[in-house]
């Protein structure tokens, strides 16, 4: 089936579930419902219990339902009012409903505080813990990857040390940071990988800028804040255990000829060649099945004036490339305490984490690059020679055993992080509370690398590296709620925040180490060290805020937002080191009119709109100014000595200011059927301006070749969907699903001013490999007019007679070498739109079964691997290649390596993310056991494609993406059986 007409399928399929059982029935049930005082009540819900059977009442608070013959009970149900469940003992009922002491309102985490999410004004999605995707979670974003419409989450390739992109709306910029902004527990800029999964209680994604303008050029890239779960108040104490074990193992591999298969094209082809007499498979030899496992155990409980919450959780990730791996410690206690009469609350977290990392190089097709020695390496040659050493070979240049590579280089990290904060809120009088926030970061890394003198084609070296980070955070906020004149609902908050980030580190290495067996322990046995093999760096950069936000609503029907900060930051010039940024967002909840009131199927429908402005300051210290660097050294011509010379590394530029990214928003938030099905829509469009890159400049007019400026703009624009259903809720099963949408463009408006920097294009993509160097590996261009992610390429015209590709030339003719004014533009890496599709049925009681889906469409990709290793059989037979090409020999192709059109894909696909079964024990006898659960999990278990490489997914990361190497770590299959517990 066409993937395009399986998407179909499913929207159609999604389209039918949604109206699974509200259309059947065999009887008529009428009646009235009435408030305590003896009026009628409109618009109240009346629902078959167990079953989204249902409807409302009308202007006069009469309903006529029909249900089927074995309905037994009525809900009624009203927002403010106690639900109601009554017999049904007739084909008349009448209810009466009692106001009720509280109303519940899911609580959205925005910046600075919560809100209802029925007060919401702005773009804001909201994943809880029960939704997250389950199995092994390296990085915790994975467990929201597919849930939030408008976020891509993705990771090219399975290296558990590696990790994920997260884009926000199709966050770009031609020279600065484009991830969002983490804020953990109120601290933002928290490393999300020091959080264990099992610790989080919800994600809150804040996608406008009418939504993150309070957290001003923090929030320039959208915001995740992640909830870390406390104490539950009044809850008995409880302790909980989580634990699974995790086989890894890759999900597809080069199809490379074996070494019979090299034997009979040598003899087919009468080539003289020396056989090392082995049938060596190297993908076996450098591959492995990874085994991994996480346990975590965790204490809460709480009363009215203390709650606390205990977690440790220790991570074992075994990669399917031997010599990689990952394991990862996390401690973390969050307290809470009343005082003053409850009107101090204090709040403190403190977390830490230790990290071991086992590296291998894979990312080049260098000496030591293990994928690309594994995969051109002859089959024909034995791993080991017969004392037992291995066995190395130059058949082809730069050629090194690969298992070699990684049992004999070390080159591993140890990192250490710690995370501290304290907040308090001060109730002065009813309604204004004076809160504080004080926060401390650090991480520290040391990294161990060494090559032992024995390694083949190497002389040994040694090196070590120390990196610090540490961030302090002080902020102090003044918030005032009050209701006036009945309907009139107020929210205010002003702050002021001082942020300030500080690094250091140094480094120190050489080369003949006179010990191998120290190997990075003891630097003074290096015998060769070299200028630049020692050197250290120190810098800072400080930011600066106040803001302010006022939250008005009239009687929960009309809505407006008003966000304002000012931002200061050191990495800017002189002139323009401050920015300003506002933003206003307004809302109307049409159900509260009175046209919408009385229909009772529409049980939800808010409008809302939203314009603001937010910096962005994503880049390195220092660019505003020229900064000395060395150069190498020279001979003092006056005294004859060696001394080292400098250079300054660009021009300064005291105008150098903040990006903007200016944005509105108009979104509609819906419920139907009593939210039996509820989501929303959103159109966003967003122009990032002013954006931050390093241009080349003439010295003459500059002194030096480079300088920091503002000059390009792009422009994203996109829909996302998000809809939520209860498919099915009946006695012995219910069934929750939810579907995401998104489609986005992303345009090239400028890059320079043509009077200032001359740059009409950037040039990058490049396919890495043997047999391509220079400009001539680029694939992709960004320029004005176009989409970001345009592959530029010249476009393949079949092959001539000798087997040579021929191109197209720009005159509609052909020919073997074309000039760059033949390149054509040929489709985009950007998909048409991507989706998830996620679910959850619970049945039998105790059986829990849930699966997501996440597929994207319509995007073009460079298959890298082909050019290399599928485009003839030019590396046979001394090294390896694809069987595909020997399909290509076969054609009549000779060529060498060459980048065109000819190897562009369609990288559509879906893929099966994640499916669970899960079985929960009744543990009603068991004194002491409050929960049991085991479940099974299997990650990327399915994929449907028709692109030929090893996988499909891209990081949508910078300027450019949609290439895939062969140097790329392969994506694996995970099956995970685990175990919760609850005591």
């Amino acid at each position: 089936m066409n993937l395009k007409n399986l998407l179909k399928t499913i929207f159609f399929a999604f389209g039918f579930i949604l109206t699974l059982n509200f259309t059947y029935g065999q009887r008529t049930i009428t009646g009235t419902v009435f408030g305590d005082d003896g009026e009628t009540i409109p618009g109240v819900s009346v629902l078959v219990k167990g079953t989204t059977t249902g409807t409302m009442t009308d202007g006069t608070g009469a309903y006529s339902l029909t249900v089927n013959d074995d309905a037994s009970t009525l809900v009624f149900s009203y927002i403010g009012l106690e639900t109601q469940e009554l017999q049904i003992t007739g084909n008349v009922l009448n209810c009466t409903l009692k106001l009720a002491e509280t109303e519940i309102d899911e609580v959205l985490v925005v910046a600075y505080g919560t809100m209802k999410k029925s007060d919401k004004t702005g773009a804001v999605s909201n994943v809880t813990a029960d939704e997250f995707n389950t199995g092994v979670v390296t990085d915790p974003i994975q467990s929201i990857q597919g849930k939030v419409a408008g976020v891509r989450i993705t990771k090219q390739g399975g290296d558990p040390n590696s990790g994920f992109s997260v884009k926000i709306r199709g966050a770009a910029s031609f020279g600065s940071g484009t991830g969002p902004l983490y804020v953990v527990d109120g601290v933002p800029g928290v490393d999300p990988t020091t959080i264990a999964v099992e610790d989080i209680e919800s994600f809150n994604v804040l996608k406008d800028v009418s939504s993150t303008a309070i957290y001003g050029a923090q929030g320039a890239n959208g915001i995740i804040i992640i909830t870390t779960k406390k104490g539950k108040l009044n809850k008995e104490s409880q302790i909980s255990v989580n634990s699974y074990v995790s086989i890894d193992q890759v999900a597809k591999r080069l199809d490379l000829l074996s070494a019979d298969e090299i034997r009979q094209y040598v003899t087919d082809n009468s080539i003289d060649f020396t056989d090392g007499g082995a049938n060596t498979d190297w993908q076996d030899e450098i591959y492995r099945r990874g085994m991994s496992q996480s346990h975590n155990i965790s204490a809460s409980g709480g009363n009215e004036k203390s709650m606390y919450y205990a977690g440790f959780t220790h991570t074992d990730f075994e990669g399917v490339i031997k010599g990689t791996k990952k394991q990862r410690t996390l401690g973390r206690i969050n307290l809470s305490q009343k005082g003053l009469n409850d009107k101090l609350t204090v709040t403190t977290s403190l977390s830490g984490t230790v990290e071991y990392n086992d590296y291998e190089n894979y990312g080049g097709w260098g000496l030591n690059d293990v994928l690309y020695q594994a995969f051109r390496r002859s089959p024909t040659d034995s791993v080991f020679h017969a004392d037992g050493t291995y066995l190395e070979s130059d058949r082809m240049f730069n050629s090194k055993n690969p298992l070699a590579t990684i049992n004999q280089i070390q080159n591993e990290r140890e990192a250490k992080r710690f995370n501290g904060n304290l907040k308090f809120d001060l109730e002065i009088i009813k309604g204004l509370v004076l809160g504080g926030n004080f926060a401390y970061t650090r991480d520290d890394q040391e990294s161990f690398n060494f090559t032992p003198t024995y390694s083949y084609k190497s002389e040994g070296s040694a090196g070590r590296s120390y990196n610090n980070y540490s961030a302090k955070l002080a902020e102090t906020t003044l918030k005032y709620t009050n209701q006036f004149a009945d309907k009139n609902n107020l929210d205010l908050i002003a702050g002021y925040s001082y942020n300030e980030k500080m690094w250091d580190g140094f480094w120190a290495g050489g080369s003949k180490p006179a010990s191998d067996y120290v190997m990075s322990n003891n630097l003074e046995l290096l015998q060769v060290v070299n200028p630049g093999d020692i050197g250290s760096y120190k810098g800072a950069s400080k930011l600066i805020s106040v803001f302010g936000r006022g939250v008005y609503n009239y009687d929960e029907k009309y809505y407006a937002t008003i966000t304002l900060r000012r931002d200061g930051s050191t990495k800017f010039g002189d002139n323009k080191k401050w920015g300003f940024f506002p933003s206003l967002a307004l809302a109307w909840n049409i159900k509260s009119e009175n046209f919408l009131r009385n229909i009772g199927f529409i049980s939800n429908m808010k409008l809302r709109a939203g314009y603001g402005i937010a910096g962005n300051e994503n880049i390195g210290s220092y660019n505003a100014v020229t900064i000395m660097k060395s150069s190498g050294t020279s001979v003092n011509p006056e005294t004859g000595e060696t001394v080292i010379s400098f250079e300054g590394d660009k021009n300064p530029n005291p105008d150098l200011q903040w990006e903007e990214n200016i944005e509105y928003n108009i979104g509609l938030d819906f419920g139907f059927i009593n939210n039996r099905i509820s989501g929303s829509v959103e159109y966003y469009n967003k122009t990032l301006d002013k954006l931050l890159y390093q241009y080349d400049v003439p010295v003459g007019v500059y002194k030096y070749p480079k300088i920091w400026a503002n000059e390009g703009k792009i422009q994203n624009s996109g829909i996302e969907l998000d809809i939520h259903a209860f498919a099915v809720d009946r006695k012995n099963i219910d069934w929750h699903t939810s579907l995401t949408f998104s489609k986005m463009y992303m345009n090239v408006i400028s890059l320079g001013d043509e009077e200032k920097y001359d740059i009409d294009h950037i040039w990058g993509a490049s396919v890495n490999g043997p047999g391509l160097v220079g400009g001539e590996t680029n694939t992709q261009i960004v320029e004005p007019g176009k989409p970001l992610g345009t592959f530029y390429l010249y476009k393949d015209a079949g092959l001539s007679p000798s087997g040579e590709f021929w191109f197209e030339t720009a005159a509609g003719g052909v020919t073997r070498t074309p000039a760059e004014d033949d390149k054509f533009y040929m489709g985009n890496a950007l998909p048409d739109f991507d989706m998830g599709w996620s679910n959850r049925l619970n049945f039998f009681k105790n059986y829990e079964l849930s699966f997501t889906f996440r597929a994207v469409i319509g995007s073009d990709i460079y298959n890298g691997t082909n050019t290399i290793f599928g485009n003839a059989t030019g590396l046979l037979p001394n090294g390896n290649v694809l069987s595909s090409a020997l399909d290509e020999e076969a054609r009549g192709l000779s060529d060498n390596a060459t980048v065109s059109s000819y190897y562009i894909e369609d990288g559509s696909f879906l893929r099966l993310d994640n499916i669970t079964l899960a079985y929960n024990f009744n543990t009603k006898t068991i004194k002491y056991l409050k929960e049991l659960k085991i479940y099974v999990t299997s990650n990327n278990l399915w994929l449907l494609t028709n692109y030929t490489g090893i996988d499909p997914e891209m990081s949508y990361d910078g300027l450019f993406f949609g290439v895939e190497n062969f140097n790329i770590y392969p994506k694996t299959r995970t099956f995970t059986f685990g175990i919760n517990a609850t005591f």
